[in-house]
């Protein structure tokens, strides 16, 4: 389950996507997260998770991240849900070695079927 705070519509909606399109692909059927996402301004940071137990996350993210950034970051805290999960080491390198994988995926996956105009090859 998904529980939103903050962010515009966009990122509410992108959030949405990305967790649902998370489940059939990263997590265990038996094994879905819940997630208390905060969309809001965040010190020194793009992004954070904290695993409270029980399969309860908190993840905040920067509000004034592009649409570009914002799925890419997203993704990364959702491989930190990921190693929390798995019970493997959380891993910062891991996680930048796969956001980019698992953000162009759910681009052409999700977003494409839907004609949006984002490239997420683009700068």
């Amino acid at each position: 389950m998904l529980y939103i705070h903050g962010g515009n519509k966009k990122q509410i909606e992108l959030s949405h996507q990305l967790f649902n399109f998370c489940c059939n692909g990263l997590f265990k059927e038996d094994n879905i997260p819940n997630i208390d996402l905060t969309i809001h301004k965040v010190e020194d940071a793009l992004a954070w998770t904290d695993y409270e137990g029980d399969g309860k996350f908190f993840i905040e993210i920067e509000e004034s991240l592009d649409q570009k950034k914002y799925i890419i970051t997203m993704c990364h805290e959702i491989i930190h849900v990921c190693q929390f999960l798995s019970g493997v080491e959380v891993s910062e390198l891991s996680a930048y070695h796969y956001e980019e994988k698992i953000a162009e995926q759910f681009y052409h996956e999700e977003l494409r079927q839907n004609h949006s105009p984002l490239n997420l090859n683009e700068d």
